[in-house]
C-alpha cells in the first residue's frame, strides 16, 4: 500500500538523520539533515528542512521542545521531536514501468468524471530526539490526513501548483506548534481541526494563481 511506502521513507529518514545527529557518516548528504530555517517560539524551537531525501517529499518540518540536558537521556526517558512531514501521492514522475503508466491514467479518468483524487499526504510523527548507544530510537504516528490538492481542470494550472499549495498548508500547521504549550501532547482531533481551520485559505490561493 502506498500509505505504508510513504511511511517506511519517513521512518527511514528519521533513522539516518538520528545517526547523523550522533556523528556517523550516514548515506545521504549532511545538507539532507541540517535546517534551512529555523524559528523559535517561547516552548521550544521549529526546524525546516529542505534536504529531506525520500523521493515523495515536498515539505519538512520538525519541532524540538526546549531541553536542558539532552546528553542525561536513557532509554526510557528520550526526548522526542514531533515531525511534521508532507508527500506527493502521484506516481513517481520517472516511473514509466506498466503499472506507473496505469496508475496515471486511472487517477486522470476519477479526475475527468469529477472524483476527489487525492494528491498529498500529511504525517505528524513523535520520534526520539536521538539514538541510544545500542541504536535504538522510538517513533509514534500522531495524526496523518490524505488531502486533495490539485487545481481545477480548466484553470490551466501546473500540477506543480498542488505541490506548492501542500507546502503553505504544511508550514500554516507546523507553525501552530509555536501557539501551543506541548505540540507534542496535541490529540489526533486538534489536528485534525487545524487543518480544516488551515484548508479553506490555502484552498482560496488556487483562485489567485
Amino acid at each position: 500500500m502506498l500509505f505504508d511506502r510513504v511511511l517506511e521513507d519517513s521512518l527511514g529518514y528519521i533513522r539516518r538523520k538520528l545517526w547523523y545527529d550522533r556523528g556517523y557518516s550516514p548515506e545521504s548528504a549532511p545538507k539532507t539533515f541540517q535546517p534551512d530555517q529555523s524559528v523559535r517560539g517561547e516552548s521550544g524551537v521549529l526546524h525546516r528542512l529542505e534536504g529531506r531525501d525520500t523521493p515523495r517529499a515536498v515539505r519538512t518540518w520538525v519541532y524540538s521542545p526546549n531541553r536542558q540536558n539532552l546528553n542525561a537521556a536513557e532509554p526510557a526517558s528520550s526526548p522526542m521531536d514531533l515531525h511534521i512531514y508532507t508527500d506527493f501521492l502521484r506516481p513517481l514522475p520517472h516511473n514509466i514501468t506498466p503499472m506507473g503508466i496505469e496508475q496515471r491514467a486511472f487517477r486522470d479518468n476519477q479526475r475527468q468524471h469529477s472524483i476527489p483524487v487525492m494528491t498529498h499526504r500529511l504525517q505528524i510523527l513523535k520520534a526520539s530526539h536521538c539514538v541510544t548507544a545500542e541504536g535504538f530510537y522510538s517513533w509514534d504516528m500522531v495524526f496523518w490526513q490524505d488531502i486533495d490538492l490539485f487545481p481545477p481542470l480548466r484553470s490551466k494550472l501546473s500540477s506543480k501548483t498542488a505541490d506548492r499549495l501542500a507546502m503553505l498548508l504544511t508550514d500554516k500547521v507546523a507553525f501552530r506548534c509555536l501557539e501551543m504549550a506541548d505540540p507534542l501532547e496535541t490529540e489526533p482531533e486538534v489536528w485534525e481541526k487545524i487543518v480544516s481551520e488551515v484548508m479553506p485559505p490555502v484552498l482560496a490561493k488556487l483562485l489567485r494563481f
